[in-house]
């Protein structure tokens, strides 16, 4: 049975179509699922050729991806910066009541306001508040004596006897000290004293240098700054300029003179022969005129007396510390 020729195309192309449309059936998934069977034949495809892509355009051309939508980014609000709370300070504190510093503070207004308006209440609130400061006072004299009882190195006493017969003692034996370092720069240092025969303190003062020179074998000179003499006085010289060499201002001035170029002025002005005498005796101290042997009985009341040079090392604030220390200072010092 002959088949009419141009019937053969059709008949091809129903056999075809309902594989076609048996793929286009399908529901996206399963085409995700299941691959396109169409491809060319013997093209040893795979499955990554364009004939295994079905649903990639219409006619082979595939409209281009939309670019992403990017999200407009919101807009965050200023943050608010809340206030920092401040702290609070506390209110300063003052001394507390009755202690030393309050009552340095009180006690003058309690006494103003007592005599600007001397009511009852004013007195009485200043007398109570000058009564705790005496009490104050009284309790620390106290333990003071205590302490300094029971300490030799703060008892007084131990340095210059307080009796009247100990002391008495002590500056009998000082004055024997004196004696000696006096009778020892008389022999290496001599006295002048400058005078005007009119200055009716150079008479006085005359009279206490001739008693040194007599009990202490002074050399003495009397120089007469006017040119005259005066009735006691058994010899004097007439200045020659030795005054404006020591830069001499008045008369009477006393001049201790170690040959053969030192000189130190010991008084300008009348002056008592005790003091004349300790005068004299600082000025060899200081200038060392003084062997240590006798320097040492001038120095009586340099006995426990801390030093400059003792308070150079301390090296602590701690009171129990550096009181340790001191009290090792002055055991030397004794």
């Amino acid at each position: 049975m002959n088949v009419i020729p141009f019937l053969k195309p059709t008949l091809s192309f129903c056999l075809v179509l309902p594989l076609l449309t048996g793929a286009w059936a399908q529901t996206p998934a399963d085409r995700d699922a299941t691959p396109v069977l169409v491809r060319s034949v013997g093209d040893g495809g795979k499955p990554g050729d364009f004939f295994w892509r079905g649903e990639e355009g219409w006619f082979w051309y595939e409209d281009p991806p939309e670019p992403p939508v990017e999200p407009e980014p919101e807009e965050k609000p200023d943050p608010i910066i809340l206030p920092v709370p401040q702290k609070a300070e506390a209110p300063p504190q003052g001394p507390d009541p009755f202690s030393v510093e309050w009552l340095r503070v009180h006690l003058p207004k309690l006494l103003d306001e007592a005599i600007n308006n001397p009511t009852k209440e004013n007195v009485e609130a200043y007398e109570y508040a000058k009564r705790v400061a005496l009490d104050k006072s009284q309790r620390y004299a106290e333990m003071t004596q205590q302490v300094v009882a029971n300490d030799p190195y703060l008892d007084e006493n131990n340095r210059v006897p307080f009796a009247t017969f100990a002391k008495k003692s002590f500056l009998s034996q000082r004055t024997k000290d004196l004696e000696k370092a006096l009778k020892y720069l008389s022999g290496v240092a001599g006295i002048w004293m400058f005078f005007d025969s009119t200055c009716d303190f150079c008479h006085i003062q005359a009279h206490q240098i001739l008693g040194l020179s007599r009990d202490y074998q002074f050399h003495t000179r009397f120089i007469s700054m006017n040119g005259q003499g005066m009735p006691m006085l058994p010899e004097y010289y007439v200045d020659s300029g030795q005054a404006s060499q020591i830069g001499l201002t008045m008369t009477p001035t006393t001049v201790l003179v170690v040959p053969p170029d030192k000189y130190f002025i010991i008084s300008q002005g009348a002056m008592a022969r005790d003091q004349l005498e300790e005068r004299i005796l600082v000025a060899a101290d200081s200038n060392d005129l003084l062997p240590e042997e006798y320097r040492a009985g001038t120095r009586a009341f340099d006995k426990g007396v801390l030093r400059t040079e003792d308070l150079q090392d301390i090296g602590s604030d701690d009171p129990k510390e550096w009181v340790e220390r001191l009290k090792e200072k002055l055991k030397v010092r004794y």
